[in-house]
């Protein structure tokens, strides 16, 4: 039997790694590794979230522009290794 073929007890998934690019500009005059100024800094939610020192308020900056997402790997892999359970192999 093939090691890729998906059957119980040897189950198999596709994964896909999605990547996309995104540019954000720095405010001016501004180093995010001056941990004088700078408490953290981050990207999330497709957003530049930098904190200051003594604020409780993050600045959020949204991209110059994004990449559309694209694949850049697509492998088969054993579902045990993921976590993925199929529905089916449960059934009597």
């Amino acid at each position: 039997m093939s090691s890729t073929k998906n059957v119980k007890g040897n189950r198999q998934i596709v994964v896909t790694t999605y990547t996309r690019e995104g540019v954000f500009k720095i405010p001016d005059g501004l180093d995010l590794e001056d941990k004088t100024v700078v408490a953290d800094w981050r990207t999330n939610c497709e957003k530049l979230c930098i904190r200051y020192v003594n604020s409780d308020k993050e600045l959020e900056i949204e991209p110059e522009w994004e990449d559309d997402y694209v694949h850049t790997e697509v492998e088969i892999k054993d579902a045990v290794d993921k976590g993925v359970e199929y529905d089916q192999d449960n059934e009597k």
